[in-house]
């Protein structure tokens, strides 16, 4: 679709320096893209094989207390849990990936590992525990993992829409404009030329 602006010199080498700064962002914004979408990749693998190994701990861990519940009874499993496991804190930073906000999380302070013959807990409550206490570096790291995901999904959403407006609107557009008005300008230098030589003619 033809811009509306005048067919005037100006333009034409204005609509040129855009047209160019154009397809330099195009190239720029699809390498990104296909910078993006690799790591997108390569995380999708990623967090596949943090869900089976955290799979696979939990349900070790689910195992033990399930025996651990049916030896002390829900009362003395929940009295051991609040005198020996204490709340853990994270500490949640960025970094940019193609400027792509991507979270760093880590543990400010791992919760205390069980202290054995403090209550009337059984081996099972107490290797529960420690395997549970294990999980927790995993999922912090599977939390990342997909909080990461949501944001590079959403700036290759918006890289896309980028793209495709460069590729299938600006550029389209701009193209066709300049070549109208190199048309018309084409066509007014033959004008004039053939308007100066019949006056040249006339003089003669």
């Amino acid at each position: 679709m033809l811009l509306k602006v005048p067919p005037t010199k100006s333009n034409l080498f204005k609509l040129k320096q855009d047209l160019s700064f154009a397809r330099e962002g195009y190239e720029l914004l699809d390498r990104k893209r296909e910078v993006l979408i690799m790591e997108l990749m390569q995380l999708i693998h990623t967090i596949k094989n943090l869900q089976r190994r955290l799979a696979e701990q939990l349900k070790s861990a689910y195992a033990e207390f399930q025996e651990a519940y049916i030896e002390m009874g829900s009362e003395e499993i929940e009295r051991a849990n609040y005198a020996c496991l204490e709340p853990l804190k994270l500490t949640i930073h960025e970094r940019s990936v193609m400027g792509v906000p991507i979270p760093d999380v880590s543990a400010e302070k791992q919760p205390e590992k069980v202290k054995l013959g403090i209550m009337n807990s059984s081996p099972k409550f107490d290797s529960s525990s420690r395997k549970f206490s294990e999980v927790i570096p995993l999922l912090i790291e599977y939390a990342q993992a997909n909080l990461t995901l949501t944001r590079l999904a959403n700036e290759i959403k918006k890289t896309q829409r980028r793209v495709n407006a460069l590729e299938n609107i600006f550029i389209p557009d701009n193209e066709e404009t300049i070549k109208y008005i190199s048309d018309v300008l084409e066509e007014n230098d033959r004008e004039d030329f053939f308007r100066r030589k019949r006056i040249k003619k006339r003089s003669d």
